[in-house]
């Protein structure tokens, strides 16, 4: 893709070189396009003449035939990627997906699919979404929907989801193959409208403190986040762990809702302010849901822009502590305008602003590829160096409500680091996750004995209680995953054992019952976790 754009932004600098009178190459023709020159006229009418000029050139005169709209959607986003690294371009095609990430819902058929090889398993069917009904069970294989082959061909996974979407109400033919059974099964579908909660799971983690998990800041966030906070205070919650790592952000407004809900009334939560956009702020209103208890919010290097803005607002009105590691670094807050074709941009028009006046974007002068570059160095850095100042990339001091020195520039830094785990054990555990040994263990466990373990553990609460991974299964994951250039550790397996089997279970429960299921197995072993509890004390 980057050597594509690369080609196209070369070929409009050899169009601009025709204008100019730079000729490259021995053959050529000359076709004069006059435009008068107003000094006084606006810079974007210049723009816009030129823009409109070279396109037609283009698309009217280049030696070979191109795609229209393949040509366009790379130009328009070279364009904008130019600016910053957060304005972007979002095709007719990408634009349904990205509505529907902020949304919190899509339309279809409702089954999380993961490709294994060339075929297409039901890794998830959505509890109570038109799959269930139908009688789709995880781990089945999807051969076809609509006469169309979806197994045994090269497909990628962005196209077989494509193709099991589908307006409300419209019917999809699922042909089916189920591990079990000798011939397969033909399901009608009726899609529907899917939700897809951000809040991936909350609960009780002891009598007086309840834990909440967001994985994104969508339109349905708030809504489940103050539902979740009822239910906890309910259940007697004193105090929160709110968990945001990994979570890489989405509408500022969800964000100051959320942070509306957390601090007392009249606190400064952001201010926005940009070259066309004069300063705008956001204040909490009294009466929030969980104004007065201790709370921790957990973020980490995933951590970006609407969690920094709660991150942000937390730590500079000193509501709680910022525990885990220094955040993403996004400070900069993007417009989406739709385009007349279907297509749209996300323009950046302003920065945030945290109470204390820190600007925590990263430096982006050097470049996209830079900035992306530098983002990995400060992951692998954190391998090495625990010192704050060692990464503060702006010295400068800002100060929280309380006088307490906090720095911009670069992410959000807690005021509790939780290190990266150097021990040379984890290796083994991590390349079992990343090698997709435990995935595809997991995937063909359920395809064949997943009935029978939601028959004999009909609820999450069973399942998490009573469901046991034996040393058998481990083994096999062993095996898999050495079939796949992971060499056996023994001394890993010895120290993480409990986390592998811990694993295992929390997929085997996200296939079976939801993903609040895996989170909950993981819970318990999450030593991060156990660490940010500790500092209530």
């Amino acid at each position: 893709m980057k050597g594509q754009v690369k080609t196209y932004i070369a070929l409009i600098f050899v169009v601009v070189a025709i204008f100019t009178g730079f000729y490259i190459g021995s053959v050529k023709t000359e076709r004069k396009y006059s435009m008068r020159y107003n000094p006084d006229a606006p810079a974007s009418l210049l723009f816009r003449y030129k823009l409109d000029t070279i396109g037609q050139l283009i698309l009217n005169q280049y030696v070979d035939e191109i795609d229209n709209d393949s040509i366009m959607d790379r130009v328009f986003s070279s364009m904008l990627s130019s600016l910053d690294p957060h304005s972007t371009y979002i095709s007719r095609k990408e634009l349904n997906d990205e509505i529907a990430t902020l949304r919190g819902n899509f339309e279809g058929v409702g089954i999380v699919v993961r490709m294994i090889n060339d075929t297409v398993r039901a890794a998830q069917v959505i509890s109570g979404g038109p799959s269930d009904k139908a009688g789709v069970q995880a781990g089945d294989c999807i051969l076809s929907v609509d006469g169309i082959k979806l197994s045994g061909v090269k497909m990628s996974n962005d196209d077989v989801v494509a193709h099991l979407r589908g307006p409300r109400k419209s019917v999809a033919d699922l042909k089916i193959k189920r591990a079990y059974e000798t011939e397969p099964r033909l399901l009608k579908v009726v899609r529907d409208v899917i939700q897809t909660p951000s809040l991936s799971f909350s609960s009780m983690i002891d009598k007086e403190t309840g834990y909440i998990h967001l994985t994104r800041f969508s339109e349905s966030t708030y809504p489940e986040f103050r539902k979740a906070v009822i239910n906890l205070k309910a259940q007697g919650m004193k105090r929160m762990v709110l968990d945001l790592r990994g979570n890489g952000g989405g509408l500022l407004s969800t964000a100051i809702a959320i942070c509306d809900d957390l601090l007392p009334g009249k606190e400064l939560i952001v201010y926005t302010q940009g070259a066309h956009q004069k300063r705008e702020e956001e204040h909490s209103k009294p009466g929030g849901l969980f104004s007065n208890g201790e709370l921790i919010v957990m973020i980490d290097e995933y951590s970006a822009s609407a969690s920094e803005i709660v991150a942000g607002a937390i730590q500079d009105n000193d509501r709680g502590l910022i525990v885990g590691r220094r955040s993403f670094g996004k400070g900069l807050v993007q417009q989406q305008v739709a385009l007349p074709d279907g297509s749209a941009m996300l323009l950046t028009v302003a920065r945030y602003y945290t109470p204390s006046g820190r600007c925590i974007q990263r430096p982006y002068d050097k470049g996209t590829d830079k900035y992306y570059e530098e983002y990995i160095q400060q992951i692998l850095n954190g391998y090495t160096n625990d010192s704050l100042l060692s990464k503060v990339t702006d010295p400068t001091p800002y100060h929280t409500s309380k006088g307490r020195v906090v720095y911009g520039g670069g992410g959000i830094y807690p005021d509790h680091t939780i290190s990266y785990q150097k021990d040379t054990n984890i290796i083994y555990f991590n390349q079992l996750i990343s090698s997709g040994a435990i995935d595809e263990y997991v995937v063909n466990l359920v395809s064949y004995t997943g009935h029978k373990i939601k028959k004999s553990y009909r609820t999450p609460e069973e399942f998490i209680r009573l469901f046991k991974v034996t040393d058998n299964d481990l083994e096999a994951v062993y095996r898999k995953a050495s079939s796949k250039g992971v060499a056996r550790n023994n001394k890993s397996i010895a120290a993480y054992k409990e986390q592998i089997r811990s694993r295992i279970k929390a997929e085997i429960g996200e296939m079976l019952y939801s993903n609040a299921t895996f989170y909950e197995v993981l819970l318990w072993t999450d030593t991060d976790i156990k660490e940010a509890m500790s500092l209530f004390k």
